[in-house]
């Protein structure tokens, strides 16, 4: 089912902003130019992968529908130089490309090797006229070299805490930057202005992986994400009538403890699976090597104390997340399970 058409027309109808530029831009440029991997998922609204580490970690290209969105509120025209923080294979930069022209320009710049050897190599076969700069960066809290000077277009495409310094230091009066800002759990994503100081729109809930892989080859968890994670599984399992009373109360308990926890604590490795805290010492062990922690931690306490109630419930608070996940690009009648878990883009 490789139907752009098809896809372009439903999220159209389900009120995904989608100009005609944007349209002409998804026609003419194909995804699989930017993956090997089975691109099926891409057209059911879904992220797709395009690349993975020996370490299990994995980049995808955003579903469309946040594809669309984010191209909207670039609010592009032809001649503008836009810099990508986060590569999202190369298709986001080609897309870019095609609408800015040959005027304009487009500089990606990743802090993984791997992933940018992957975009120089799609994006060295992707020929429409237009400048494509491909950098490494050292790390996130450093400035890249040879930037294009000042930034008026940017877009982070992976989570962060907060903006770096020298991303804001750079941004001219009357630029902004997209980015999705918070926790590892949940972001907002925000439009932030340059306008004699800095003014920020909230275009609402998301929910991206990291701007670096080598984060989510181990993603843990802290208490205040998984305090938040609960809350939010808690709220749609209740209005669903999958909680009973003291299941609910055990929840909101567990939430309220995990909130009075100290915000300095090592983090721990969650999984969806409902044995993670059999009662085997060599079981408890394996977890807590995972967290890269096997001395006392107190959220690793509170997680194996409420095994009992919790460790059943862990499957359903999952698969509650994944519902949360929107794909308003699918077909209606498609239920498919592509299984990408936390690298999923959230509009609630």
């Amino acid at each position: 089912m490789n139907d752009i058409a098809g896809l372009l027309s439903r999220l159209q109808a389900a009120d995904v902003p989608l100009s005609p530029v944007i349209r002409e831009a998804m026609s003419a440029v194909a995804v699989e130019s930017f993956t090997d991997y089975d691109s099926e998922p891409f057209y059911y609204d879904r992220p797709l992968v395009f690349t993975e580490t020996e370490g299990g970690g994995v980049k995808t290209i955003s579903a469309p529908h946040m594809i669309c969105t984010l191209l909207h509120h670039l609010e592009l025209d032809r001649g503008d130089e836009v810099l990508l923080l986060g590569a999202k294979g190369g298709y986001l930069a080609a897309l870019i490309s095609h609408i800015v022209g040959p005027e304009g320009g487009v500089t990606v710049v990743d802090p993984n090797r791997q992933v940018v050897e992957h975009v120089r190599m799609r994006l060295k076969e992707f020929q429409n006229g237009a400048t494509i700069n491909v950098r490494k960066m050292r790390q996130l809290d450093f400035a890249p070299p040879n930037l294009p000077m000042p930034l008026n277009r940017v877009l982070v495409t992976g989570s962060l805490p907060n903006l770096p310094n020298w991303l804001e230091s750079r941004v001219a009066d009357g630029g902004f930057v997209i980015a999705p800002i918070g926790g590892r759990v949940t972001q907002r994503l925000l439009k932030r202005e340059r306008q004699d100081g800095w003014f920020d729109t909230d275009l609402g809930g998301v929910l991206f992986g990291p701007v670096d892989i080598s984060e989510t080859e181990n993603e843990a968890t802290d208490s205040l994400q998984l305090a938040v994670m609960i809350e939010n599984a808690l709220e749609l399992g209740s209005e669903l009538e999958v909680f009973n009373e003291q299941q609910i109360n055990h929840l909101q308990n567990f939430v309220n403890q995990l909130r009075l926890l100290p915000d300095d604590l090592p983090p721990v490795l969650l999984s969806g699976e409902d044995d993670v805290w059999e009662d085997d010492e060599d079981d408890l062990f394996h977890f807590a090597e995972l967290t890269g922690e096997i001395q006392e931690n107190p959220l690793l306490d509170l997680l194996i104390n409420a095994s009992d109630w919790l460790s059943p419930l862990w499957p359903t608070i999952f698969a509650l997340l994944e519902t949360e996940m929107q794909h308003p690009g699918s077909p209606d009648e498609v239920g498919e399970d592509f299984g990408f878990g936390s690298h999923e883009d959230l509009v609630p």
